[in-house]
């Protein structure tokens, strides 16, 4: 529905679209009339950014963003205002300076101007050469220099006006950069694009040049820095191994390994010799104690034996740790020896027989035992003292193992850094040996042969399109924003009450509401006779609706002043009148009293009080004023801040509304808004028919739904509401 209600908008506003069209195409057509010829030339330069098969000096991979960057950098440069400004020196050298022909001639205007009559041509001709050699731009502080810049621009050789006709972009994603110009002249165009790519070049690569001697400067210094850093720091590690005298650390600290390795054998020859000893002794205290109990002692030859097993025991057992001792056949030779030993041991018993051992060779052989033991004491005691000093010797190469690791990883993380700005330093050399731009113009300009299309035609036409899009655009904006209940759809769709009649807007300054209503179209002859009143047919319907109604007493009431209760109450009496009904109009709103005014009526309503059984039509006819439209009678009101129950009199006229119905046919009231006073409410109980008026300027707010709230309580009192002042482009919709 909203869809349909717009479209049809859109239809009544259909001639304000088309006009603004037309204007907006006749506007195009007087724009472009004038327009000058332009001729166009193009070149093309190759930035070798995008190559892969190029020769380079060091391998460098460019990824695609940084390529866009590139390209981005070098269009900024190319339109940049430098580069523009050296292009504008060679033009005015070309013109001003005979190089050639000239492509601009000055008009008369020009040529007369007092800047060009006054200039000293010499000197502007110098400055222009010594700013293009020098690649500077002009500064407006300067005289001479702002003196040349006005030139400049007589001549439509400054930045605004070269930039103006100035095209320059990357052609698609490839490598080329499409250098285009328009101006008036065929030949200025080419000389341009192609002078354009000169000076890039100059400029770019003097500043590539600048940079490349300031980079080799600086890595340079940075690279002398480095070496002496990883000097100091090769001479510091080089002083603290001579200091320490530590040729090489880890091949000292494995010296020490072997040397605890082998003490710590000998340490375990002398404890296994040690044990040996200390059961030779134990035997013998055994056999003494034999001896001073008077037992005798023999010698059972034994003590030979016992000699060789231990060494058999010795020397095995020095072979067994020589080879690690993992050896199984080893270790069970040494459990057998071991045993025969003790077996030796235990067979050395006190017997009867020869070989009797006496006590003091007993204690010979005690004594000799005790200082073989003390002797072996002793060494284990030296073996252990020079096992531990070869340990803390041991821990010391450790310490000094870790500050030589740290001092050369400082030399390591030096060197790397040197090798680092070493090789940038000889990339700065090479790029300023070989430039590594890569440009060249692959396209050079040529001057158009015939001028470009000036598309007045397409221009004509996107200007119309544009404006009636922006003028449908615009009537659909104002119409979305506008909240006015401006069409009966509208209202239909806002306000839940029968809308039982829509009336036109009209002028009522030209004529009266009866002039408009008897008034009949002029038609020629031969002409078909049509109703052409708008405003009299719509209220043909109103007055159908009211008296086909069933009722004869109706309230005219609004939500809001304003709406037209005044005007549309006496065009519906009048209209009544019409066909031939008798009608009486009582002025009930109090808060504005305009139907008593405009009427010209009598104020009695507030004084009007008729006494229970006196009640006559003739009386009341005392009070009524009779308007000219025959069969319409009028009863005023005063007006004031007041009520009608406030104000009416004990028996006022409003009682006796039933009694006046069978002398009328019809009985019009006019109530206060509903939304600013309760006079409507109180009139409502006297009343058989509410009629509502909705201006369609008017909008919808919280008072306003509360008082259609009202209205919908009445129930089958309430016959409708009525849309007025609507415009008749409105009607439709």
């Amino acid at each position: 529905m909203d869809i349909i209600y717009f479209l049809k908008a859109l239809l009544k506003k259909k001639w304000l679209i088309l006009i603004s069209s037309m204007l907006a195409v006749v506007a195009a057509f007087m724009f472009t009339r004038n327009k000058p010829k332009l001729y166009v030339s193009s070149s093309q330069m190759a930035t070798g950014l995008t190559y892969t098969d190029k020769i380079r000096l060091r391998d460098d991979h460019v990824g695609m963003f940084e390529i866009d960057q590139k390209f981005d950098g070098i269009l900024t440069t190319i339109t940049s205002p430098i580069v523009i400004s050296l292009l504008s020196y060679d033009l005015l050298l070309h013109d001003m300076g005979g190089k050639g022909q000239p492509f601009r001639t000055l008009k008369e205007g020009q040529s007369n101007n007092p800047l060009l009559k006054n200039a000293d041509k010499a000197k502007v001709l110098a400055l222009c050469q010594q700013k293009h050699d020098s690649m500077q731009m002009l500064s407006a502080y300067r005289p001479n220099e702002r003196e040349l810049q006005d030139i400049l621009k007589v001549y439509g050789y400054d930045y605004e006006s070269l930039r103006g006709g100035l095209a320059a972009g990357r052609m698609g994603r490839t490598d080329y950069i499409d250098l285009t110009y328009r101006s008036e002249n065929p030949e200025l165009s080419a000389y341009i694009v192609n002078r354009l790519y000169t000076e890039f070049i100059r400029y770019y690569r003097s500043q590539r040049t600048e940079q490349n001697v300031e980079n080799v400067e600086t890595f340079a210094n940075l690279v002398e820095q480095k070496k002496i850093e990883l000097d100091q720091k090769i001479e510091a590690l080089r002083a603290y191994k001579a200091s320490e005298r530590l040729l090489n650390v880890d091949a000292a600290s494995g010296s020490e390994m072997e040397q605890i390795k082998g003490f710590e054998k000998k340490l375990f020859d002398e404890r296994a010799n040690m044990n040996t000893l200390q059961a030779s002794l134990e035997n013998i205290n055994g056999q003494l104690t034999l001896a001073g109990s008077g037992k005798t002692v023999y010698n059972t030859n034994n003590n030979a034996d016992i000699i060789t097993l231990r060494r058999q025991i010795n020397d095995l057992n020095e072979t067994y740790l020589k080879q690690g001792g993992t050896d199984e056949v080893i270790e069970a030779k040494l459990k057998s020896l071991r045993g025969q030993l003790q077996n030796k041991l235990d067979q050395m018993t006190v017997v009867t027989g020869k070989n009797v051992v006496s006590a003091d060779e007993l204690q010979q052989q005690k004594g000799s035992l005790l200082a073989q033991i003390k002797a072996t004491n002793m060494n284990i005691a030296s073996l252990e003292s020079r096992i531990a000093s070869l340990r803390g010797t041991l821990g010391s190469y450790a310490n000094k193992e870790a500050t030589v690791g740290s001092l050369q990883q400082e030399v390591t993380m030096a060197q790397e850094d040197y090798n680092k700005l070493k090789e940038k330093l000889n990339a700065a050399i090479d790029n300023r040996t070989v430039p590594q731009d890569g440009f060249k113009q692959s396209l050079i300009g040529q001057p158009a042969i015939r001028p470009e299309s000036s598309k007045r035609l397409i221009i004509m036409g996107l200007s119309g399109v544009s404006v009636f899009f922006l003028s449908v655009m615009a009537i659909l904006f104002i119409e979305f924003l506008d909240n006015s209940l401006k069409s009966p759809s509208i209202f239909e769709r806002s306000v839940d009450l029968k809308l039982i009649s829509s009336i036109n807007q009209t002028d009522l300054h030209k004529f009266s509401i009866l002039e408009i209503l008897q008034k009949r179209e002029a038609l020629g002859p031969g002409v078909k006779k049509q109703r052409q009143n708008i405003f009299r047919e719509l209220l043909r319907k109103l007055r159908y609706e009211v008296e086909h109604s069933g009722k004869q007493i109706f309230l005219f009431t609004s939500t809001e002043s304003q709406q037209g209760k005044t005007t549309l109450t006496q065009a519906l009496a009048y209209s009544l009148s019409l066909s031939n009904r008798k009608v009486l109009i009582i002025d009930t709103n109090f808060c504005n009293n305009d139907l008593t005014v405009q009427l010209e009526a009598k104020p009695t309503l507030e004084t009007l009080s008729i006494p229970p059984g006196q009640f006559s039509i003739d009386k009341v006819k005392d009070y009524v004023t009779r308007y000219p439209s025959e069969g319409v009678e009028v009863i005023g009101c005063k007006g004031g801040d007041y009520t009608p129950s406030e104000i009416l009199p004990e028996n006022h006229l409003l009682n006796y509304l039933p009694e006046l119905a069978k002398h009328y046919d019809f009985i019009l009231l006019e109530g206060a808004p509903l939304n600013d006073y309760t006079d409507s409410k109180e009139l409502v109980n006297y009343v058989q028919g509410v009629i509502a008026i909705f201006s369609s300027q008017g909008t919808l707010n919280q008072t306003s739904k509360e008082s259609i709230q009202f209205l919908h309580s009445l129930g089958d009192k309430c016959i409708g509401a009525v849309l007025n002042k609507v415009k008749e482009d409105y009607l439709e919709l």
